[in-house]
């Protein structure tokens, strides 16, 4: 009997009891230095790239060397309904009057049961742009903003992978 990978996988989940599901990609939320900053609908630009350059060697026409150069990050597009309580926006009224505070978050991911399961800090950031909503009063539309947020950088949550290898799944 021939069994398929996929389904060896599966086999092997049920076996010891874990799930390796994909997370879904609308259960998230969003801290900043320890505080919940809101219900987002969507968070953009978590990436990251690493700028790769060539180098060929004199006289060698046919050999063409690659080499790892500067990291970059692209800004974070925080989106999120408009609210009373709004400490992104405070934060962001911060850096229009000069004062650029810069904060460490984290963007988490949550399991079916709401627990934080991945996640990913990024640091020193700062609002660096804001967007109102588009106000229509035709449609029946939540009104939304959206932050931008620079930052120097984002990595994959040690705890997060403390929590993967405690489950098992590293």
């Amino acid at each position: 009997m021939v069994i398929g990978v996929n389904a060896g996988v599966g086999f092997a989940q049920r076996q010891l009891g874990l799930r390796i599901d994909p997370f879904k990609s609308y259960n998230f939320f969003v801290e900043v230095e320890g505080i919940l900053v809101g219900g987002f609908m969507s968070v953009d630009g978590l990436e990251s790239k690493t700028e790769v350059k060539t180098v060929r060697q004199g006289g060698v026409n046919d050999t063409e060397y690659k080499l790892p150069g500067q990291i970059t990050y692209s800004d974070l597009v925080l989106k999120a309904g408009i609210t009373f309580l709004d400490p992104m926006w405070l934060w962001y009224q911060s850096t229009l009057s000069g004062a650029i505070k810069r904060k460490n978050g984290s963007i988490f991911i949550l399991d079916d049961q709401g627990i934080p399961s991945v996640w990913w800090d990024f640091y020193n950031a700062w609002p660096v742009q804001w967007q109102g909503p588009s106000l229509d009063a035709s449609q029946n539309l939540v009104a939304s903003q959206s932050f931008t947020l620079a930052h120097e950088g984002i990595k994959k949550s040690l705890g997060s992978a403390a929590y993967s290898v405690a489950k098992g799944l590293l």
